[in-house]
């Protein structure tokens, strides 16, 4: 009998999660690239919350409601994650200080994102994390 142990370094794993991850970008690769015109909304309202319904990899005979915690990410978003990760995993960013590019602790704290996000919520500028 094969135990924990043997199975985990066996590359069982990492093959299942290497087909896994080919067809999870397969899937972010095949919705669309954007979210559907406001002009669809104004003539069908219907054809274009079923747009929106395809951007997110949530299988189309499923419905997702736990939506109070961590919910699913439209592809769009999913994608600028991804890219995001692949820049800052390659140690590309413009000035190498930035990494990680977090936005506390470093030169530039990206209070200029900040700043307009605290006048709209209404606090100030340190009680907003991004």
């Amino acid at each position: 009998m094969l135990d924990r142990r043997r199975f985990l370094s066996s590359g069982v794993t990492l093959g299942g999660a290497a087909v896994l991850n080919n067809r999870l970008f397969a899937r972010i690769a095949s919705a669309p690239a954007a979210i559907p015109s406001p002009a669809l909304y104004d003539s069908d309202e219907d054809s274009y919350w079923a747009e929106i319904r395809k951007q997110f990899l949530i299988p189309e005979d499923e419905v997702f409601l736990n939506n109070g915690t961590v919910g699913s990410s439209p592809a769009p978003v999913l994608r600028a994650v991804f890219d995001a990760y692949n820049e800052i995993e390659r140690m590309a960013p413009e000035d190498p200080e930035d990494y990680p590019m977090w936005g506390y602790g470093s030169p530039r704290p990206f209070n200029q994102f900040r700043d307009p996000v605290a006048v709209f919520v209404g606090c100030s500028r340190e009680e907003i994390a991004l």
